[in-house]
């Protein structure tokens, strides 16, 4: 007679009765490499999508913008002090937007309008045309300069081919000039007569009328 196999009945009866615990998880041990390499891929990630992103953006200021803005040395004199209607007009070097450059000073002895504005500037943008206007109907008389606050090269060429003016523009990255002559807002329109000295300080849009009204109040037409 076969004897019952008693082993494996036991062997049975005790998985049965004895399952693995299912309340706990068992983990996977981590070491100091494992940890590098799961740091390392998650700064890849970041990196990729940072890059894609700056691809992508098309708003995006350019480093060549921004390092466009960087001057090498100073528009104005230093110990420059904001100047009043009646003093002497500090002799700033103005940067065109054509790349040419001269002083304020090599100006003297015909009158000026100095105009302060800006590309993000929208009573700058509207009287543009009326300062076009002055300076056309007087060119031999008056000079009119602008100057572009705040901008980058690109942002005031773009506004001057958009107002479709033709005076020259300087540039004043750093505000400067504007600072130099009392600035607080724009637009901002300066007179200064033959002879360097400030006349008249204007601030808000002007029209061509207005300013011809201005010049010849001051003398400054003949």
């Amino acid at each position: 007679m076969t004897e019952p196999d008693v082993t494996d009945a036991s062997d049975g009866a005790t998985s049965a009765e004895n399952p693995p615990p299912s309340g706990r998880r068992r983990t996977l041990p981590v070491g100091p490499l494992g940890l590098f390499l799961i740091t390392a891929v998650a700064l890849l990630a970041a990196g990729a999508v940072l890059w894609f992103g700056t691809r992508s953006d098309s708003k995006a200021v350019k480093v060549t913008d921004a390092l466009d803005d960087l001057q090498v040395t100073a528009l104005v004199p230093d110990g420059t002090d904001p100047v009043r209607v009646g003093d002497a007009a500090p002799d700033v070097r103005l940067d065109m937007l054509d790349g040419t450059r001269q002083s304020l000073s090599e100006l003297r002895g015909k009158p000026v309008v100095l105009n302060f504005w800006s590309s993000t500037c929208a009573p700058c943008l509207k009287e543009m045309p009326d300062l076009q206007r002055v300076s056309t109907d007087h060119a031999a008389k008056v000079a009119v300069i602008g100057v572009d606050v705040t901008d980058t090269a690109n942002a005031g060429k773009d506004m001057v081919a958009k107002t479709g003016v033709t005076y020259p523009n300087a540039r004043d990255p750093q505000a400067e000039i504007f600072a130099a002559f009392g600035g607080t807002a724009l637009p901002r329109t300066v007179l200064i007569d033959a002879k360097g000295k400030v006349v008249e300080v204007h601030n808000g849009a002007l029209t061509s009328d207005q300013l011809t009204e201005m010049l010849q109040t001051n003398h400054l037409l003949s």
